[in-house]
């Protein structure tokens, strides 16, 4: 609206505190000539010299208000990025009296401002007085600027900062917890697909470092003062994977799929790539149900929005706020979200969100719906759990016990240790597999981190560990040895003529016993893995096929030479013949034009 339609809007009462603020200036008492009067100044010279009188702070309330705002102020975004709001934007609109109290004078502010709002033309006159505001810098941190511990956000004792780079981490992990899906070695359930607490514990005991915390740093505290701690790279594996359709459900437990077969001969940078592209788009459940303090959502008519819509987000802002191979602190990100408009509606009825009891802890309360309880925890939840766990994104974290205290002061809130047990993330960094991800990057180089050799074979195929065998690796090796003692395992042959079945599988194992080794292949296991190719080829499984029994050997020989049906059988003996299924068919057609029947099987 014009400036002249806002003023006629408010009540004599309003319009003549604000021309109260015009110096030099005889203000009426009959609306219409207040409404000019005031419109007259500011549409005139006389703003010049009104906007000089502005704080600096004010001062860039109306310049974000202008450039970035279309006129209108932003408040969470201008909070994040000046660190504080002018006060007429915290005052009470509708108590005068307490705000002039508040300070000598009232905010300039008051005159420019109407329900957060610059007028149009008011707007324009004010673009040629107030320059563009300068664009929020943030600069990321090298590895030696990281701090070594991080104060938990309520006070008490430094805690150390952990760090983890995911990148290595990811091409163990996602090779060790397919080959335990392929062993049938993990149950799910039957609907959701979620892990069973054994399934858990075996892909924990699977992954390179274990979990983000260990069992010791869950300090076993009751649901509603927050909950375990834990699983979490453990309980997104198997959804990872079925979302990705390399795994599925297979009675209870999880079985590979012809693309998760695949998947273990594939590049790790190719599968992930596609693994994140899947979870981004189907993966489920919601992120939102692991912060286990929001009660309500699965309530009737929460009207949760789609999670694609929220993860969309998330990757603008990673791709636009986060630089390749720095540290971002995750505040910093936060920040940068607020400023630059990268927000996403969680719900569309907030009030059936609540923290312990609905009727008075319903996040459709003021400060229930700010960015830091919804925004904020699914983010922190999504980049913990997924797309650190996929080793796109590197991070360095604490323990999540108060370590963001912002919910403070919101009811049923008090007794919480933390809200989710992601609070505990600080800092990440995007690098080179996240960057290829997202479309960051055309091409990926893997960073391969040189391990001294892992195993030497004795002429009696004895194997001896030169170091502590990885989880993976573990894994590995214990699906082709027996364990001898101690640091010993004896190669197994017929394991591997058993797994070597599969033409894939038999690719692998030779792939890891050269890897493993620090020289070449000794001759005596060369021959055993050429020896179990030789003979895990020699035969083919033909399909199933119907073995049928002939009156006696004259019929036998005719029928497996006449033209009508020889093509489609073979002689399996003196008065035996052999038809395929597949050719069962055309082996009857071929029996009729002979004048013969073959009567169907007894059931």
């Amino acid at each position: 609206m014009t400036l002249q339609e806002t003023l006629e809007r408010l009540t004599v009462a309003e319009l003549k505190q604000r021309c109260a603020q015009l110096p030099d200036v005889r203000c009426g008492t009959r609306k219409a000539d207040l409404v000019a009067t005031i419109g007259d100044y500011l549409l005139s010279d006389a703003l010049a010299t009104h906007v000089g009188r502005l704080s600096e702070l004010e001062r860039h309330a109306v310049a974000e208000a202008l450039h970035n705002g279309h006129g209108r102020f932003n408040p969470v975004a201008f909070e994040a990025k000046y660190g504080s709001l002018p006060s007429f934007f915290t005052r009470d609109p509708y108590d005068w009296y307490s705000r002039r109290s508040e300070s000598k004078r009232p905010s300039g502010l008051e005159l420019l401002f109407y329900s957060n709002e610059i007028p149009t033309d008011l707007a324009a006159q004010l673009a040629r007085l107030v320059p563009q505001p300068a664009a929020l810098r943030i600069a990321g941190l090298d590895d030696d600027q990281l701090p070594e511990f991080v104060i938990p956000g309520g006070g008490g004792e430094p805690e150390p900062l952990r760090r983890v780079d995911t990148e290595a981490m990811v091409r163990q992990d996602l090779s060790a917890v397919l080959g335990l899906v392929a062993q049938g070695g993990l149950a799910v359930g039957a609907k959701t697909g979620l892990p069973s607490a054994a399934a858990l514990g075996r892909i924990d005991a699977l992954l390179l470092g274990g979990d983000w915390y260990a069992a010791t740093d869950d300090r076993d505290i009751p649901r509603w003062a927050g909950g375990p701690i834990r699983p979490i790279r453990a309980f997104a594996w198997p959804l990872l994977l079925q979302a990705g359709g390399l795994a599925k459900i297979d009675g209870s437990r999880l079985g590979l799929t012809a693309k998760g077969k695949k998947a273990l001969s594939q590049p790790v940078h190719e599968v992930v790539s596609h693994l994140y592209q899947r979870w981004q788009r189907k993966g489920a459940p919601d992120e939102l149900r692991r912060v286990d303090a929001i009660k309500g959502q699965t309530s009737k008519g929460v009207r949760l929005t789609p999670p694609l819509d929220r993860r969309l987000v998330i990757e603008d802002a990673l791709r636009a706020c986060c630089p390749v191979g720095k540290w971002l602190s995750v505040d910093d990100l936060f920040r940068q979200m607020k400023v630059e408009g990268y927000r996403f509606e969680v719900t569309g009825n907030p009030w059936k969100l609540y923290f312990s009891e609905l009727r008075y802890g319903s996040l459709g309360y003021q400060g229930g719906t700010g960015f830091e309880i919804l925004e904020a925890r699914y983010t922190l939840a999504y980049l913990f759990e997924y797309l650190a766990t996929l080793g796109l994104i590197d991070v360095a974290y604490s323990l999540p016990y108060g370590a963001r205290p912002d919910h403070g002061g919101l009811w049923g809130t008090d007794e919480l240790e933390f809200l989710s047990r992601y609070d505990g993330l600080r800092y990440l960094r995007l690098n080179d597999l996240g960057a290829f991800c997202l479309d960051l990057s055309e091409t990926y180089a893997p960073r391969l981190a040189q391990r001294p050799p892992l195993l030497r074979i004795e002429s009696d195929l004895t194997l001896a560990l030169l170091r502590p065998a990885e989880p993976g690796e573990r894994l590995q090796l214990e699906q082709i040895a027996t364990p001898l003692s101690g640091d010993r395992w004896g190669l197994d042959a017929e394991a591997i003529l058993t797994r070597g079945a599969d033409a894939d599988e038999r690719g692998r194992i030779r792939q890891f016993i050269e890897s493993s080794l620090g020289s070449d292949v000794p001759l005596e296991v060369s021959d055993l893995l050429d020896s179990v190719d030789e003979r895990a080829t020699a035969l083919t499984d033909a399909g199933p096929a119907r073995l049928i029994q002939c009156r006696d050997a004259a019929l036998a020989a005719m029928l497996s030479s006449d033209p009508a049906t020889a093509a489609h059988c073979s002689r399996a003996g003196e008065r035996q013949l052999c038809v395929p299924e597949k050719r069962l068919a055309a082996f009857r057609k071929g029996l009729a034009a002979l004048g013969f029947v073959l009567p169907e099987p007894r059931s």
